[in-house]
């Protein structure tokens, strides 16, 4: 039987591929990457720079004296197939976060206000609501798990004029939409509170596109 790959290799630059790999859950086209990547260093493939991550793509930086673009497209599908495949997803999922709203320097007025709501109004539409992960990026890459999620802010929201950094965890929002952060990662966008770390610990928790998160507070 033909093997059939998961990814799409695409020209990203000059002398440079990208793999980008398909599929809906996170922590399989994660390990996916770093299958590929630990292949090419193992197999020692002559001619091949620089191997980064991005996102769900991985990219490689070729010789052209001894790659094609056809041919750097064939080698890493042939690696592939030499790559244990995933086991099969699970069925799409609900899960319910703990949401603390004592986060340092939270901005929770300022997200109710671009959200032309109060605060109390603004923690009650968003903790009522169940929100569907829409996207994800490798953590270090885009931190990201899920956005887009949270229609309606206004024109009067601002980013913070300074980045800083925030600890895996925290809930953010932009003028996208939510997103909490699975790294460390310095931030512009408003800081809505924090979850604990263990949610989005990209060594062992799994979204797919589909999923579903319900924050929840804690009871007094």
């Amino acid at each position: 039987m033909r093997f059939s790959p998961t990814f799409t290799v695409i020209n990203s630059g000059q002398n440079q591929a990208s793999a980008i790999i398909s599929g809906t859950d996170a922590l399989a086209v994660r390990r996916k990457i770093i299958s590929l990547e630990k292949a090419i260093e193992l197999y020692g493939l002559p001619g091949i720079g620089e191997v980064t991550t991005a996102g769900r793509s991985l990219v490689v930086d070729y010789d052209p004296l001894l790659w094609s673009h056809a041919s750097i497209k064939a080698a890493l599908i042939a690696l592939e197939s030499t790559v244990a495949q995933p086991l099969e997803s699970p069925p799409a999922q609900l899960f319910e976060w703990p949401l603390s709203l004592e986060a340092e320097d939270a901005d929770l007025q300022l997200a109710a206000a671009a959200s032309e709501l109060t605060p109390e109004a603004f923690v009650a539409r968003l903790t009522r609501r169940t929100h569907i992960v829409q996207d994800f990026a490798t953590p270090g890459i885009s931190p990201q798990l899920f956005r887009r999620d949270f229609r309606g802010l206004s024109a009067g929201y601002r980013p913070r004029e300074v980045a800083r950094l925030v600890l895996p965890g925290t809930l953010t929002i932009s003028s996208e939409g939510f997103a909490v952060t699975a790294a460390g990662t310095a931030t512009y966008d408003l800081v809505i509170g924090t979850v604990p770390a263990r949610c989005v610990d990209p060594e062992t928790a799994s979204f797919r596109i589909g999923d579903r998160i319900r924050f929840r507070m804690p009871r007094r």
